[in-house]
């Protein structure tokens, strides 16, 4: 494009024609506006770009309704210069797409002879750096995608051979308290059964004695002082309750001993199939394990309505409830309450666990499930237990909803289909 205005008026009393036509052989685009900022000269590169579609944030339009616009003019008056980015989509008249990427600069220009100047206006094609800077947000994207992916896998990783270690440390503790357990528990099957018999004779003597003549009894004294002095009576009675406790804290042991090998099951070969299960069976032997770590600071509460079994990893499901109510636990600073509920929702089975405790802000609410992400002080907690309960979770094709309040407690709601697809059930 030859240097003329675009209104085909002499640019000869404005500007010298020998130095402006230099500015045609840039591959920048030049404009030359007067004080009120219409146009006056733009180059060839500049003529280009004149009848396409400008963008600049939510302004699309002309280069007239966008660049050289009274709002736009005013700015750069009263500004002296600007600088912005604009996005050019392509050729209004033929509608033709090329899309481009320039760098606007525009300065005010003093006249000595008036109070206002005109303005110039140059655009610098950057598509190819802004495309190159796009591959790179893109590349880092995926980069960022891998390595969310492997620490997953990491996580994972972490997470079976903690249960595989969880596992053999439960057969080891079953094989050897249940030797002892089985015969302690038989025993005392047996001591009352010997006492029984043993009560049972001294009663037959008693009657016995109570039956002899008056001159005879006097020779009992000595047994009625050794039964004054042991509390015969009350021996007699408390004997079986004694015996009644025992057997009974022996079957809590080996309750608990079950229920540490079935929550730890995963730790065997075959742990690792799906399984229909009743989750609050689960929910029992895992209570169960973390009642003593809970029963000094909540109380736990459990409303553990009907609901239909479930297919899945019976022992990772255990992981999930355990890290759930650890966390409950840990966020009551003195002593509150644990609920624990089921519930049933379409075609899936919800596991609720919520506390009174501190609870969680919402600046850090997105950020619960990252790995590594604690508010625990250091050395207190490694930031794993919910990343690996959400893992999990999404595994079994379930999600975790969360609500929570600061001051007033936090509730982990976890929905489990009741059948997984058939691929991931095979």
């Amino acid at each position: 494009m030859s240097a003329v205005p675009p209104d085909g008026e002499s640019t000869t009393n404005h500007f010298d024609l020998l130095s402006l036509h230099a500015f045609d052989a840039l591959e920048d685009g030049i404009w030359i506006c007067d004080e009120e900022g219409t146009p006056k000269y733009l180059n060839g590169a500049a003529g280009a770009m004149d009848a396409q579609v400008w963008t600049q944030g939510r302004l699309v339009g002309s280069i007239d309704e966008v660049l050289f616009s009274a709002e736009n003019i005013q700015h750069i008056r009263e500004h002296g210069r600007s600088s912005a980015e604009y996005h050019l989509a392509g050729n209004v008249s033929e509608g033709v797409d090329t899309p481009t990427v320039v760098l606007m600069e525009a300065r005010a220009l003093s006249s000595a002879a008036a109070e206002r100047g005109g303005f110039v206006f140059h655009a610098r094609d950057v598509s190819r750096e802004w495309h190159r800077e796009q591959t790179l947000q893109d590349r880092n994207i995926e980069l960022a995608e891998a390595y969310s992916n492997l620490k997953q896998a990491q996580n994972q990783l972490l997470q079976s051979e903690k249960m595989a270690s969880i596992g053999q440390l439960a057969a080891g503790v079953a094989h050897e308290i249940n030797n002892p357990i089985g015969y302690v528990h038989s025993n005392l099957g047996t001591l009352a059964s010997y006492l029984r018999g043993i009560f049972s004779i001294v009663e037959s003597y008693d009657q016995i004695w109570q039956s002899l003549p008056a001159n005879i009894k006097p020779l009992a004294e000595p047994v009625d002082r050794i039964k004054r002095q042991i509390d015969y009576d009350f021996l007699l009675q408390d004997l079986p309750h004694l015996l009644s406790e025992s057997r009974e804290g022996i079957e809590r042991v080996k309750k608990i001993v079950l229920d540490l090998r079935d929550f730890s099951r995963e730790g065997r070969d075959e742990a690792e199939e799906w399984s229909v299960v009743d989750v609050r069976r689960g929910i029992e032997s895992t209570l169960n394990i973390v009642r003593s770590e809970l029963k000094y600071k909540a109380e736990v509460v459990c409303s553990l309505g009907e609901v239909p079994p479930i297919e899945c990893i019976p022992s990772q499901i255990n992981q999930v409830i355990l890290n759930m109510l650890i966390n409950a636990g840990h966020a009551i600073k003195e002593h509150g309450q644990i609920a624990i509920r089921t519930s049933v929702s379409q075609d899936e089975v919800c596991i609720s666990v919520a506390d009174d405790g501190v609870g969680i802000p919402k600046e850090i609410q997105a950020k619960i499930f990252d790995p590594f992400f604690t508010t625990k002080p250091v050395g207190s907690g490694t930031g794993l237990g919910l990343a690996l309960s959400y893992g999990i979770v999404k595994k079994h094709h379930g999600r975790i909803e969360v609500s929570s309040e600061p001051g007033i407690g936090t509730t982990f709601d976890v929905y489990l289909p009741m059948r997984q697809p058939l691929a991931t059930a095979a």
